[in-house]
């Protein structure tokens, strides 16, 4: 996958969208009803974006959070903190050709590593391996993010009609098929001084002003 990375604004945008998705539907799965998230977990969600600045995986780690939301039944989760952070990083080893060692993540996140590598691979279980997104099915996703994030209104985060229209042209960089085992493990993010870009996708799709 291209690096897409991004600006610190839209780090902050990312991260209040991603604590907005992650926590409405954990909350609906868990207790049947919305809510708003609290600011720590808004702080947490723009820092571990900050340190993996890749705008593309954050919206896939979003769709895996739905998926799971949707069909897993795995109880190794027991909050939005450790369902972003498993997501995210699923996301990263799935479609990108850099990825960090599950010590870093739990590092980063002040998860445990004993946790980290028992709720990846119960994740992964939990959606019977299906990481795959389509094409159409992403251009899809990102499009309901839109509406979600202008709206608030969270059923269009479970809308499943994938329009004839959408449509996908070979300048757009899509997720990888498959987990990438050739990925080379990289040593951890340090400060934020990387040249940064805003995602020709959160342009064209106008998540962000």
């Amino acid at each position: 996958m291209q690096d897409l990375t991004i600006n610190k604004r839209t780090t902050q945008v990312l991260g209040e969208l991603s604590s907005n998705v992650v926590f409405k539907l954990w909350n609906l799965k868990k207790f049947g009803s919305c809510g708003t998230p609290d600011l720590p977990f808004k702080k947490f969600c723009a820092r571990m974006i900050l340190k993996f600045p890749n705008s593309e995986l954050v919206f896939i780690s979003l769709k895996y959070v739905q998926r799971y939301i949707r069909h897993g039944n795995n109880t190794n989760i027991t909050n939005e903190y450790q369902l972003f952070t498993i997501a995210l990083m699923l996301a990263n080893k799935w479609h990108h050709d850099e990825v960090y060692s599950n010590k870093v993540w739990s590092e980063i996140s002040n998860i445990s590593r004993v946790d980290i590598d028992a709720m990846e691979m119960s994740f992964l279980k939990s959606l019977d391996f299906k990481m795959h997104i389509t094409k159409a099915k992403y251009a899809f996703w990102l499009n309901c993010l839109k509406k979600f994030n202008l709206t608030g209104k969270y059923e269009y985060l479970f809308a499943k009609k994938i329009k004839k229209t959408t449509t996908t042209t070979s300048q757009e960089v899509l997720p990888k098929q498959g987990f990438n085992y050739d990925a080379r493990l990289i040593q951890p993010p340090v400060g934020f001084e990387r040249t940064i870009v805003v995602s020709h996708y959160a342009k064209e799709y106008k998540l962000f002003d």
